[in-house]
């Protein structure tokens, strides 16, 4: 059976895609096919390139700790910083954000998002990639998902990754691509469609918790949203075989400078869950699978 792994998105929590799949090869696992979403492209793009996870963590605290990086200014939507007027900076910069996108088409300027992703992936193309990769966008002037499964990987991703609001969309003929995680977070169903037909999903997110009551109109649309998303990634990710997911709770979605921590969280859950992921490649397993889907057997 054909073993894929869908790596979600969540932001700089995604670091903790490179301790799962640094677990997996530890234990001799390799898939035959990995899909991302948001980050979890850019971190399949790499390991897929490379066919190995050796040196994605160093990969990734060079690119972080890059100029182009730091070009993009996501620093301004968290620090760890405790000096009260620093957190209070950043506080301030998030409340005026959303009305500053009346004035432009978002947070990080184009040739700084453009320059990252073409320094981070260069000229690689699909065909160039060791283990079968696919990574999704959404088009917002049709509203269809589209599937990256060959061309260059840097537009591809970049296509993945354009948060709306933060990254510039990318622009692919009369297509307007932002972050794939917009219209499916956890990549289960590309997965399949270039042949994984047993699907572990690493999933980034977890049920959303509040205390007290909203006070404001936009507070109460926040938490409706959060959970509207929650309850559509559980039903994506029920067609997944199996579910890990790193506890990432606690960590901003920018906090890139986390790395060791999220990787660690990463590496933690799939070690928790190593034998159920060995399971879903056994002969067992597939077995059940057919008899299941023929014979209505749970």
């Amino acid at each position: 059976m054909s073993f894929g792994i869908a790596l979600g998105g969540g932001g700089a929590k995604g670091l903790a895609h490179v301790g799962v799949l640094e677990v997996l090869e530890e234990h001799g696992i390799r898939p035959a096919y990995v899909a991302g979403t948001s980050i979890g492209s850019v971190v399949g793009a790499i390991y897929c390139l490379q066919g190995t996870a050796d040196g994605l963590r160093k990969k990734a605290k060079s690119m972080i700790a890059s100029e182009e990086f730091k070009n993009l200014e996501l620093d301004k939507f968290y620090t760890r910083e405790k000096n009260i007027f620093e957190r209070f900076k950043h506080e301030l910069f998030e409340k005026f954000y959303l009305g500053s996108l009346l004035f432009k088409r978002s947070h990080s300027k184009y040739d700084a998002t453009r320059k990252i992703f073409h320094d981070m992936l260069g000229k690689s193309d699909f065909k160039d990639c060791l283990i079968g990769f696919v990574c999704n966008a959404l088009d917002i002037q049709s509203g269809e998902e589209v599937v990256f499964t060959k061309g260059l990987l840097a537009e591809a991703v970049w296509a993945s990754c354009a948060i709306p609001g933060i990254f510039p969309p990318y622009v692919q003929g009369k297509r307007l691509l932002v972050d794939g995680g917009v219209i499916d977070s956890i990549p289960v169903e590309p997965l399949r469609s270039i042949g994984a037909r047993s699907v572990l999903a690493v999933y980034l997110s977890q049920r959303p918790k509040y205390q007290g009551d909203p006070n404001t109109g936009f507070q109460i649309n926040q938490r409706s949203y959060s959970f509207m998303k929650y309850h559509l990634d559980q039903r994506v990710l029920d067609r997944a075989d199996l579910v890990v997911m790193p506890d990432v709770r606690g960590f901003h979605w920018a906090d890139f400078n986390s790395v060791d921590e999220l990787v660690e969280r990463g590496r933690k859950a799939a070690l928790k869950n190593i034998e159920a992921i060995k399971s879903i490649k056994g002969f067992r397993y597939r077995v059940k699978r057919i008899f299941s889907k023929h014979f209505s057997i749970r």
